[in-house]
């Protein structure tokens, strides 16, 4: 518990002056009877005015070692760090030709709030479009009246295909989550599309665009803080370019990625993607028949009102490590701006030659990675460097230190701290940005302004600036101290692990088992058991009790958590971040029933309770906390639960069913277990159930239906359901 400051006196003006009659009425009484405008009443408000300053003063000495504590133990103060955001800037859309490009630190405007551009912009009439290939499950498929067997035969398929159904979803952009969780193919496809008046112009648009850097900005779907994603690898996305060979056959052209500022989508940026020089390979992809619109490989139907006829190219976007993708917005023309005002080739003051000069800047809060500083030397303007201290630097080293919250520029003694500003020589600020704080934390729409702009010109905002924080004070340093000298934020013991595992910012984890010294190999019969010095952590992602919906990691999950937690880890241990290894299997189980006239509702409670139970996440297990990891799976333990169900007057029988491997040309089987035998999992493996059969009939349970996936040599195409009602 820390011990608490005292302040040093807390006595005020008030108390001085009655505390100062009282002494005087002792001393001497014959002064009692003054009246109040008696100037010896004037003299004592004086007096008490000094002293309270002197105490005011006092009071300020254990502020003042406060900020040497923090200077000593080099915890600064933080400046304000300025929002940042994206918004996206259209050509007009009555020309092809393409304007001038947006240079680097354009200055636009919200109300009062100055935001600057990062980066350049090449402007261009395109607008964008982003949908995906939604999933049908086989029981949604039922409901709306199909079979797999319909779509087979409505779309005309070969023998060894199979028809995996999906319905084309678009996105509201700016409005709504954009995550491929639901997608069939994992990609989102990116219809680059030109507005109406210029329909008739598209060959031109596309002959305008090729070759050009085009600006995609991007949002992630979570509010990380800066300092946490700094920590991560960015992530690696595959943006691919769309077009058809001359048989008809769909051709990816990976597209040059010039940079990213995103991180891979990690943090709010611009991605700029070079445009390949040859406007043939520019395709709408329009085929005769909306039905056939993401067929196989295809793209999917493009949302009304747009029309092929519009489509000047299509993009393709995935990420190998995390297939699940989820970002908070995409948009063409996409311009990084940051919540500050900027500053160039400003004369700041001038040398007086005399020893630790200080320059004030016209504005405070000043970002220290912009700001440069050139000072006047026989004629020409000779940059400086910023130095943190000035200290041991020698007289002639040309270096001076800046407060970016004061908004003030120290320079040294000349003797050992740096060398002095010449007498009567011009310091300029050669570029500096400043400003920052929650100010710049302006809803989406609120930039409109685009100083100095051309009349062409559009800007759109559809995702709010974000990260704004104003700069520390004194009080919220102090309270950082314990925590930088004490916090836990390290992993020492297993429990250290998993709640540093499970409460990361990064990327959600919602279970994580730690297995000490367990060393995994080439394989996992390489694993090794007993290592000291390693630890391996097996995580699972949140996801909902669903059939053969098991939470398996990516590799994304994966690496996000080892770079997280390999940075506060003690130095030799050996990190492992791993998946645990799922072990297939399916329940087969007969019941008797109370009431025949809810037989169904009692079946499918039946399978629920078994998917819910063998869930590896809570409110799996017999803990509910998840099945636990290396469990075996027993037939009588499944059976009690299934007798709980209500509904259930009796368990008839139950089978635990395992699928092995066979050497012989069938290929993977199924075998059922006998009854006193249990499904055994090793320490790292978890069961993940393919499959529930429950029903009244009497004998043996059955092996339930379609938990065999496509055989080696069927293909699946994807093919879009047509609703009834359009």
């Amino acid at each position: 518990m820390p011990l608490p400051i005292p302040n040093l006196n807390d006595r005020r003006f008030d108390d001085l002056v009655a505390d100062a009659r009282v002494r005087l009425a002792n001393h001497l009484p014959e002064l009692t009877q003054i009246a109040p405008g008696d100037p010896a009443h004037a003299m004592i408000d004086l007096f008490a005015y000094f002293t309270e300053t002197i105490l005011y003063r006092a009071n300020l000495i254990p502020e003042r070692q406060r900020r040497v504590v923090l200077n000593l133990l080099q915890v600064p103060l933080r400046n304000a760090r300025p929002a940042r955001g994206v918004v996206c800037i259209d050509a007009g859309s009555r020309t092809v030709h393409l304007p001038a490009l947006v240079r680097d630190g354009v200055q636009l405007k919200a109300g009062n709030q100055s935001f600057t551009g990062l980066g350049e912009l090449q402007p261009t009439p395109l607008a964008l479009s982003v949908s995906i290939k939604q999933l049908i499950s086989d029981a949604e498929l039922s409901t709306m009246g199909l079979t797999p067997q319909d779509l087979l035969e409505q779309y005309g398929l070969k023998r060894g295909e199979k028809p995996q159904p999906f319905q084309p979803r678009n996105f509201e952009l700016g409005k709504e989550i954009l995550s491929l969780a639901d997608s069939l193919d994992k990609l989102f496809y990116l219809a680059l599309t030109v507005p109406k008046p210029l329909i008739s112009q598209l060959v031109q648009v596309r002959e305008a665009i090729a070759g050009i850097t085009l600006n995609i900005a991007i949002a992630p779907a979570d509010d990380l803080d800066g300092d946490e994603i700094s920590s991560l690898s960015p992530r690696k996305l595959l943006w691919e370019l769309l077009t058809q060979t001359e048989d008809g056959k769909l051709l990816p052209l990976p597209l040059e990625i010039v940079s990213d500022s995103s991180r891979g989508g990690r943090q709010t940026g611009v991605v700029r993607l070079r445009l390949p020089r040859n406007p043939q390979l520019f395709d709408a992809m329009g085929v005769s028949d909306p039905m056939f619109a993401g067929l196989g490989n295809l793209p999917p139907e493009l949302p009304a009102p747009l029309t092929s006829d519009r489509i000047a190219a299509w993009l393709r976007l995935s990420c190998a490590d995390d297939p699940e993708l989820s970002l908070g917005y995409l948009g063409v023309n996409g311009l990084e701006v940051i919540g500050q005002g900027l500053k160039q080739d400003l004369v700041i003051g001038v040398g007086t030659g005399n020893p630790d000069q200080v320059i004030g800047l016209p504005d405070n809060l000043i970002d220290p990675a912009s700001f440069e500083l050139h000072v006047e030397e026989e004629g020409a303007w000779v940059p400086w460097q910023a130095v943190d201290f000035l200290v041991d630097l020698g007289g002639a080293a040309r270096v001076y230190r800046l407060d970016p919250i004061a908004g003030q520029v120290y320079f040294g003694d000349g003797l050992e701290a740096g060398k002095r500003p010449p007498i009567g020589m011009r310091m300029r600020a050669a570029n500096y940005r400043y400003g920052g704080g929650i100010v710049g934390n302006v809803p989406a729409g609120a930039i409109k302004e685009l100083t100095g702009g051309s009349s062409r010109l559009t800007v759109r905002h559809e995702w709010p600036c974000k990260g704004g924080i104003e700069a520390e004070t004194v009080s919220q340093a102090e309270r950082r101290i314990p925590q930088f000298l004490t916090h836990r934020n390290r992993a020492v013991t297993k429990q250290d692990f998993e709640l540093l595992t499970q409460n990361n910012p990064i990327n959600p984890v919602a279970r994580a088992m730690v297995l000490e010294g367990f060393l995994p190999g080439a394989n996992i019969n390489a694993a090794r058991d007993h290592v000291p010095g390693v630890v391996s952590v097996f995580v699972l992602p949140p996801r909902y009790p669903a059939l053969r919906h098991t939470p398996k990691p990516s590799k994304g999950l994966l690496k996000d958590v080892f770079e997280y937690l390999l940075q506060r880890v003690l130095i030799g241990t050996e990190l492992y971040v791993l998946s645990p290894e799922f072990v297939p299997l399916a329940v087969g189980v007969t019941v008797d029933v109370l009431d025949p006239d809810t037989e169904q509702q009692t079946l499918q409670a039946v399978q629920t309770a078994l998917v819910t139970y063998l869930w590896p996440l809570a409110p799996g297990g017999a803990r509910g906390e998840g099945w636990p990891m290396g469990t075996n799976v027993n037939a009588n333990e499944l059976q009690t639960q299934v007798a709980r169900v209500a509904g259930v007057r009796a368990v008839k029988a139950l089978s635990i069913f395992q699928k092995t491997t066979s050497t012989s040309s069938a290929g993977s089987n199924w075998q059922r277990l006998a009854r006193d035998q249990a499904l055994g999992l090793k320490k790292y493996q978890l069961p993940e159930l393919m499959g529930v059969s429950v029903s009244t009939a009497n004998g043996e349970p059955s092996l339930p239906g379609g938990i065999e996936p496509l055989s080696s040599n069927s293909r699946g195409v994807p093919t879009a359901v047509i609703p009834e009602v359009c």
